[in-house]
């Protein structure tokens, strides 16, 4: 389990499980534009990667891991159709397509979404709060042992 951090595995199953999913292809690109940072003048739409906060919740000498974070849509289409799309789209994957190398995903689930217009006016900001609960696929070979 040497070299085994939890967040990193989740942030990455989480990139390409949204990276590679046709319809998230169709609406953001290909290579699909998810982004840490948008760029300073990013084609839209795109989502970004907010806080992601990870609590230790082991419990009975079972490592346990509980992943919160934040995703952005931003999108410019003339109405709200085009983010709520997006979302539902990411809400699939999250719930559906979800898989990592080293972390066995427990439970993947979204806390809530929300569709907003923008302080400019013009621009849609779609919102969803994920929780991802991850243990070490090392701890349940261990287990089965």
């Amino acid at each position: 389990m040497s070299g085994y951090n939890p967040a990193i595995s989740v942030a990455r199953a989480l990139h390409s499980a949204l990276s590679g999913d046709a319809a998230l292809q169709n609406s953001l690109g290909h290579p699909t534009r998810l982004y840490d940072y948008a760029p300073d003048d990013p084609v839209f739409p795109y989502l970004t990667y907010g806080p992601l906060r990870s609590e230790d919740i082991s419990g009975d000498d079972t490592p346990l891991t509980l992943h919160t974070l934040t995703l952005h849509v931003w999108s410019r289409y003339g109405g709200r159709i085009q983010a709520l799309g997006i979302l539902g789209d990411v809400r699939r994957v999250i719930e559906e397509d979800l898989s990592s190398s080293d972390a066995h995903i427990i439970a993947a689930s979204v806390v809530f979404s929300d569709c907003l217009r923008a302080p400019d006016g013009r621009t849609t900001h779609g919102l969803m709060r994920v929780s991802i609960r991850t243990q070490p696929k090392d701890n349940l070979l261990e287990e089965v042992a």
